[in-house]
Order: C-alpha cells, then sequence, then structure tokens
C-alpha cells in the first residue's frame, strides 16, 4: 500500500512539473514573441515627403536623407518616401487622389509639407489652409508634421520675407516644426570663401549642392543628429559636404 502511494505522489510530483515547465516554456514564447513585437514596433521609421520639384530634384531629399540615416548603421531599414509633383502647391496635393492613398497608405511617423515657392509667398492663406487640412489628415495617427521652408529664387532675394511669414504663420496653425532651410540660403550660396552654388542653372531649382544642404538640414530637425558627425556627401567634395554639413548643424 505504502509502495502504491509513493508511486501515487512521484505520477503526481511528475505531472505538477511537466505543467510547470509547459507552461514556462509558453511564458517564454509569448514573452519572446511579444518581445519581437515590440522590436518591429520600435525598428519603424516611415518619413513621407508632399512637395513639388524642390523636393524630388537630384533624386530628392527623401533619397538623401535616407542616405545619412544608411550611415547611422540602424539594425532596420528606414522607409522615407515623397509625394512629389511638378510645379504642385499643397492645395493640388489635396485634390490628387494619388497624395491622399499615400498618406491613407501607413501611420507615417513624420510628414513634411512643402508647399510652392510663389505660392507661398503670394497665396498665403490658401496655403496655410492647405497645411492645417493636411496637418488635421495625419494628426489622429500621431504623426509629427514639419514644414519645409523653401528658398526664393535666386534673383528674386525680396521673396524671403512672404515666404517666411506664410511658413511662421503655418507653425502656429498647425503645431508643425519649421525646418528653415531657406532663411541661410542665399548667404551660404554667395558665400566667396568656400565655392558653392545651392541653385540649378534655372535659378530656381536646387543643385545638388542645395538638395544635400536640405536633407541636411531634415537629418538635424528629425532625429536630433549634427550632420557634421556623419560621413555622407552625396559624391560632393569633402570640403563643400563638410560645409554645408557644419551650416546645417
Amino acid at each position: 500500500m505504502k509502495v502504491r502511494y509513493n508511486f501515487l505522489a512521484y505520477l503526481k510530483l511528475v505531472l505538477l512539473i511537466s505543467f510547470l515547465v509547459l507552461n514556462c516554456s509558453k511564458k517564454e514564447e509569448n514573452n519572446s514573441a511579444q518581445n519581437e513585437e515590440e522590436a518591429e514596433v520600435v525598428a519603424k521609421e516611415e518619413i513621407l515627403f508632399i512637395g513639388n520639384s524642390h523636393t524630388y530634384f537630384n533624386q530628392g531629399v527623401s533619397h538623401h536623407l535616407a542616405q545619412f540615416r544608411a550611415n547611422d548603421n540602424l539594425d532596420f531599414e528606414p522607409l522615407i518616401q515623397e509625394a512629389a509633383r511638378g510645379g504642385y502647391t499643397l492645395q493640388d496635393h489635396l485634390e490628387d487622389q494619388r497624395t491622399l492613398d499615400k498618406i491613407k497608405e501607413r501611420s507615417w511617423d513624420v510628414v513634411v509639407l512643402q508647399e510652392n515657392t510663389f505660392v507661398a509667398e503670394q497665396v498665403q492663406t490658401e496655403t496655410i489652409d492647405a497645411m492645417v487640412a493636411l496637418s488635421d489628415m495625419v494628426a489622429p495617427k500621431g504623426t509629427k508634421v514639419f514644414l519645409f521652408l523653401t528658398w526664393p529664387y535666386k534673383d528674386e532675394a525680396d521673396m524671403l520675407p512672404g515666404i517666411g511669414e506664410t511658413y511662421q504663420k503655418g507653425v502656429l496653425a498647425t503645431g508643425a516644426e519649421l525646418v528653415p532651410v531657406g532663411l541661410d540660403w542665399q548667404a551660404i550660396d554667395e558665400n566667396e570663401e568656400v565655392l558653392v552654388s545651392l541653385y540649378n542653372d534655372d535659378k530656381v531649382h536646387p543643385a545638388l549642392e542645395g538638395t544635400f544642404y536640405a536633407s541636411a538640414m531634415f537629418y538635424r530637425a528629425i532625429y536630433g543628429f549634427p550632420p557634421s558627425d556623419n560621413p555622407y556627401n552625396a559624391g560632393l567634395s569633402d570640403e563643400v559636404a563638410n560645409y554645408l554639413k557644419m551650416k546645417a548643424d
């Protein structure tokens, strides 16, 4: 009888241990799956630029920003894309189903809004209304919005105050963060100590140097990292690239 009792006690003990091991194993699997899910959430970076040729020239600000990030030794690949079409205003984007579909495609972490330069200077109310509409569209997803303040045309420096005023009011209306690419643009372009031209030959669009400078500005604004600490130079000479990165710091 005693032997039978010991056997039953032993059997119960084995079953209890098996249950505990199985339960722990399931917990470990669940924790592992949860950790993987959390890692997947953390390792996500999705950015959308909305603008026109000022955004997409020279492969685009999105391309060069991605190259800056490629030098940060990330363990994931950011998704940095653009909805940019020649001559477009932000109002045009609001009326373009392709842009609206792109916005709805995912929960973007960051959206950058770039207005047509002439329109930003001349049509302030419409620009601000469009900035607000687009910002409101992504607000429910917790998207951070940046405003891409562009530069005046090369021979029309008097455009800058109007452009700047529109974007400043846009910041107040949307709560977005301003990236003032155009503010120091002419001073950099006219610097005689470093031979660099930010303008394309048409005196309106950016040269590669200009797109690189804008990308460096966004690298600083979005991530908080000094561009001068990043080795990326877009194929420019070290002197020019380092100078532009320093100005973006």
